[in-house]
């Protein structure tokens, strides 16, 4: 299969199932990081206020 022939498939997708196959090419993207997990680690157990963002925040840069 051709990669015009998967982007011909993929917009024929639902939303919905647009957005799961995002998802899933995203986890993929991340597998590829060898270190990604202990940098999110890193950022989860972050308690510095200063590193901190609003709902606000992470609201813009998920629409961008």
């Amino acid at each position: 299969m051709s990669l015009q022939e998967i982007h011909a498939e993929v917009q024929a997708l639902p939303a919905d199932e647009r957005r799961r196959l995002a998802a899933f090419l995203v986890s993929l993207r991340h597998k590829d990081f060898t270190d990604y997990r202990a940098q999110m680690a890193a950022k989860i157990d972050d308690v510095s206020p200063e590193s901190w963002i609003t709902l606000e925040e992470m609201d813009e840069r998920l629409s961008s």
